[in-house]
């Protein structure tokens, strides 16, 4: 069985030859994944959305450039890291608080407000209270923490994949993790 990387080369392989379904299958594997990484740096929807999208066109365009060093989702995830910082340069911005918990986040840290047949009104406040708390936690953290935390807990990326893609050694990636949670659950103790 072929491995994620080499299942991506050969679309990358076949996309620089022409094939815009190959592309295209590209986007479908790491639009939401890209879209969930940027929104740790961004925060707003609006723009991560447009950053994702620019992300996505400038790794078509620049797709004659990809050599294989890296895996493509790194070199992806590199221009949209890039792509967002400009836009926050641009935009004059720092990282907003997350002010509410909506859906509209394409899957990041926000509460989807769904209900199941066994949760109750006073267990639904408490689980947005919670995770209030917990968006309050993870915007406290420097960035390199969060970024290496939410690669792992919620993109499901291995240490060396997030090491990989943020170009930093792999005990740096464990301690930058090890850390967050640790000032996570110290966060959520306090109160």
């Amino acid at each position: 069985m072929k491995s994620r990387r080499e299942l991506d080369l050969e679309l990358v392989t076949a996309a620089q030859a022409g094939d815009i379904q190959a592309f295209n299958t590209l986007v479908r594997r790491y639009k939401t994944r890209l879209t969930r990484y940027l929104s740790s740096f961004l925060r707003d929807y609006g723009d991560t959305e447009d950053v994702a999208q620019e992300t996505l066109i400038k790794a078509y365009l620049g797709l004659h450039s990809f050599r294989g060093d890296s895996s493509f989702a790194t070199w992806l995830f590199r221009i949209g890291i890039n792509t967002a910082k400009r836009t926050l340069v641009h935009n004059r911005r720092r990282f907003p608080p997350m002010s509410e918990l909506t859906d509209d986040t394409a899957g990041s840290l926000q509460h989807s407000g769904s209900e199941t047949d066994f949760d109750s009104p006073e267990a639904t406040m408490e689980t947005k209270q919670v995770l209030a708390k917990l968006n309050t936690a993870l915007d406290e953290l420097p960035t390199e923490q969060r970024t290496a935390l939410i690669l792992r807990e919620l993109e499901g990326y291995t240490y060396d994949e997030i090491a990989e893609q943020m170009h930093t050694p792999v005990g740096t990636v464990r301690s930058r993790i090890h850390r967050a949670r640790d000032t996570i659950a110290a966060l959520l103790r306090k109160d």
